[in-house]
């Protein structure tokens, strides 16, 4: 457990729950607004590429927004959470809101890879199929 020390504030409950945390120093203050401002970024981005693809193919891009949202909703959120820790606004500045958006991001990210490994198949399936048969269908003139 030696490798452990460093991290021994992350498995203290006080450093989550304490009200009046230490205040974040500068270069801490960037990196954690330039690692959720990637996220921003991130979502902005496949939420292009699914546009893109909206017209071509409908399922890809449903996919990409299914993985666009908990990052869009966990950078809004860290954003925010920065904002009062910098801030120093009471209640609203505790380091459990920042284990918070982590959570949310996790179970997003895990409802769209479950949404990937189960539905999407499946879907894929039934549109070739439909593909499939509709050559042989009657067209409209």
């Amino acid at each position: 457990m030696d490798f452990l020390r460093g991290y021994a504030a992350f498995l203290d409950y006080r450093y989550w729950l304490s009200l009046h945390p230490v205040p974040l120093g500068p270069s801490l203050v960037g990196g954690v607004f330039s690692f959720f401002a990637w996220f921003i970024v991130a979502s902005v981005a496949l939420r292009l590429v699914a546009r893109g693809l909206k017209k071509r193919e409908p399922l890809r891009a449903d996919l990409l927004r299914r993985f666009a949202r908990p990052l869009s909703t966990a950078g809004i959120l860290g954003l925010l959470c920065l904002l009062f820790a910098y801030e120093q606004v009471p209640i609203l500045n505790m380091r459990l809101w920042f284990l918070l958006t982590f959570i949310l991001f996790a179970v997003g990210v895990g409802w769209a890879a479950g949404y990937l490994a189960k539905e999407y198949p499946a879907l894929l399936r039934e549109d070739a199929e439909r593909k499939r048969i509709g050559k042989y269908l009657p067209k409209k003139k």
